[in-house]
């Protein structure tokens, strides 16, 4: 057992101190999608021109216009959130597929080709291409660094530490090595799953305390005193240090209920 205890706490020593330059180099490679682009600029536009026919205010229209941008870029962020958080679900089914195949004697390279064939969904595809590029190149560390610095998730790289250190090692204790690991992931997956349930009411908080107060803008500016007042510069600056107050506010609110990485 302390085998099993010395190897996890190498795979963690590992993560913390391996390189971290690959962060960098993943937010260099996003490149603006000039659909995305098009896609925001129409839905602001709409939303601009709606608001400017319905309440009448531009600086109203100005607002709901860059609200409207900012929709599908919402949108996209919210699904690779959910795709980021089915793969985080999967990894301790994972996990325990790789103790058993290894267990069962198979080496720690088949181990990953039989998730490949019969892992979780949300991973295989991850685990076909380490397979694929194991295959084409015969280096096993470099495809599961390469699907570390892909995945770019915390316990990605927990797992594909401890998958390295394995495949350095090996011994007869790899395969309890990854069972205590995936127990240690389900673990963490529940105690995420608890404090994210208890915060939930700061994310609704947030969402109301930016409705609400737009929500009256718009009461307001239906009526013909409202509406003039809104259109002159000095109701036109209210509206703008309203909009930024909110923006922050509501920025901080989410940072304060995010759950740490």
């Amino acid at each position: 057992m302390r085998v099993v205890w010395a190897l996890l706490l190498a795979a963690g020593v590992l993560t913390l101190v391996g390189p971290r330059t690959r962060r960098v180099g993943r937010r260099s490679d996003r490149r603006v999608d000039p659909r995305r682009v098009l896609m925001s600029l129409g839905v602001g536009a709409v939303a601009a021109l709606g608001s400017l026919l319905i309440v009448g205010v531009p600086m109203v229209a100005l607002l709901a216009g860059v609200l409207g941008g900012a929709v599908p870029v919402g949108m996209r962020r919210k699904r690779d959130r959910q795709a980021a958080d089915d793969r985080r679900a999967a990894w301790p089914e994972a996990v325990e597929l790789l103790a058993g195949t290894v267990r069962s004697g198979e080496t720690l390279a088949g181990a990953v080709a039989v998730v490949a064939e019969r892992g979780p969904i949300a991973l295989r595809a991850e685990f076909e291409r380490v397979a694929g590029d194991q295959r084409a190149s015969g280096d096993l560390r470099g495809a599961l660094e390469r699907l570390r610095d892909a995945l770019a998730d915390p316990i990605a790289d927990r797992v594909v530490a401890t998958l390295i250190l394995i495949h350095r090692v090996g011994g007869r204790e790899s395969a309890r090595v990854l069972h205590t690991l995936a127990n240690f992931l389900r673990a963490d997956l529940a105690l995420r799953r608890e404090v994210a349930a208890r915060q939930s009411w700061t994310t609704v908080a947030a969402r109301v305390a930016v409705a609400a107060p737009w929500i009256v803008v718009l009461l307001v500016s239906a009526r013909a005193e409202g509406r003039d007042a809104y259109s002159t510069p000095a109701g036109a600056a209210v509206l703008l240090v309203g909009a930024a107050v909110t923006f922050i506010g509501y920025r901080v609110m989410v940072v304060t209920g995010r759950i740490p990485e």
